[in-house]
């Protein structure tokens, strides 16, 4: 049963994946879904900088830089200054990330409305259920992250 549950999950992200690049925009496309996520964080916090999007996203800084790196140089994303504070770096969304960000918006109503739909056949103590596993769930693949990423700053 349990590697029957496994192979569920698997299928759920291959379709998610699938219906995800049906239903985006094209232009969404040029981008991974961590780097349309950092620009989501951009767009959505308050002077965001790299350890506020890494603290947003549950990701580490290093990660976060490296992403940062690659809107910056397609132009995606603009780097500012503070004029009280010339350390720190932070970033604003360029035309190009206000339409990414825009669109990627305007997709994740309607996923939610979509999958809302879905979830209105179940009961909320069945709801209450699913949450419930999928916190731990998520926990645990965090602990998993956790672990391996420690074993790669260690190796």
């Amino acid at each position: 049963m349990k590697d029957k549950l496994l192979n569920l999950f698997a299928e759920y992200l291959e379709k998610q994946d699938a219906l995800s690049k049906l239903t985006d925009h094209e232009k969404l496309h040029e981008y991974g879904y961590s780097e349309i996520h950092v620009v989501a964080a951009i767009g959505d916090l308050q002077n965001p900088n790299v350890t506020s999007i890494a603290k947003h996203m549950k990701m580490t800084k290093g990660a976060v830089s490296k992403i940062i790196k690659r809107l910056l140089s397609a132009d995606v994303i603009k780097s500012y200054q503070h004029e009280d504070n010339k350390q720190k770096i932070f970033y604003s969304l360029a035309e190009k990330g206000r339409f990414l960000y825009d669109e990627h918006k305007k997709r994740h109503e309607l996923w939610l409305q979509r999958d809302r739909r879905f979830l209105d056949k179940y009961s909320e103590k069945q709801l209450e259920l699913i949450r419930k596993f999928m916190v731990d769930f998520n926990l645990y693949l965090q602990e998993q992250i956790d672990e391996k990423g420690g074993q790669k700053n260690a190796g």
